[in-house]
């Protein structure tokens, strides 16, 4: 056999191997193209004393208020796929908020998981093709959305406007009918990573203003390192009109899932 022949293998699988990378790459970045990756935002460095390791997850009794009257509050959430900051709607949701800053900086969500993220195609809870929910739901000890938690319920509070795309609100458990539990509500939250028509039964407590774009990169699974708390005196009112917010929906436009 000549040299020549003994090459001609070895030539060919070069240039099948080539091929194959050249064509993996090209198919990588037009994945980047068609679905960008979230904004490069690192967490910063976990304020004191997050994370927590080992943090109750029961308490015996819900919290007494530690709001303080003129202040906002705003909720630094560290995940794995980035940074998403929640102003946190103390004045409409006080009760709801109260608790979620109790849990928050006793490191009740350090270490958890987002457990549920829709729409999905393999979690038929997340709804039919027509009814798709649009939400990154987390805040469960079980990591399955089983463990309710925190061992008080926190009162049902009236929403302030719906659903709308980077809205908090907490999740629910509901009657074997679909209906509601009046004042069940409890550590688990989610984000609606858009617009989501459900009925007016869930807290809303917050609004994402930064992150945004890395809440609708989550999957399940993906982990929330820490969330921290800050606040700050809120700026005086403006003299021009406010807005009025947006009616809720009502409960014939939800679908039938729900983030509870």
């Amino acid at each position: 056999m000549s040299q020549s022949a003994g090459r001609s293998p070895v030539l060919l699988a070069g240039f099948v191997i080539a091929f194959t990378l050249i064509l993996g790459g090209a198919a990588w970045g037009l994945n980047r193209v068609v679905n960008p990756p979230p904004p490069d935002t690192p967490c910063a460095s976990a304020p004191a004393p997050h994370p927590v390791a080992n943090a109750p997850h029961s308490y015996s009794s819900a919290p007494s208020n530690s709001l303080q009257s003129g202040m906002e509050y705003t909720a630094t959430m560290c995940t794995s796929k980035g940074v998403i900051k929640i102003a946190l709607r103390a004045g409409v949701a006080p009760q709801t908020v109260n608790a979620f800053v109790f849990l928050a900086n006793r490191g009740y969500y350090d270490g958890l998981t987002f457990h549920r993220v829709c729409p999905s195609s393999s979690d038929p809870s997340c709804g039919g093709a027509t009814s798709q929910l649009h939400i990154a739901q987390g805040g469960d000890p079980n990591g399955d959305g089983t463990g309710r938690g925190p061992g008080f319920p926190i009162p049902d509070e009236t929403p302030a406007g719906g659903y709308t795309i980077g809205t908090v609100a907490l999740a629910r458990p509901a009657n074997q009918d679909g209906s509601k539990i009046p004042n069940s509500s409890g550590g688990q939250f989610f984000i609606d990573t858009g617009d989501n028509r459900f009925s007016p039964d869930y807290n809303l407590f917050g609004d994402v203003v930064s992150g945004l774009t890395v809440a609708q990169h989550l999957v399940k699974g993906d982990a929330i390192f820490w969330v921290s708390i800050e606040s700050s005196t809120a700026p005086a009112p403006s003299a021009s009109p406010s807005t009025a917010a947006s009616p809720s929906p009502s409960a014939s436009a939800a679908p039938s899932p729900s983030p509870s």
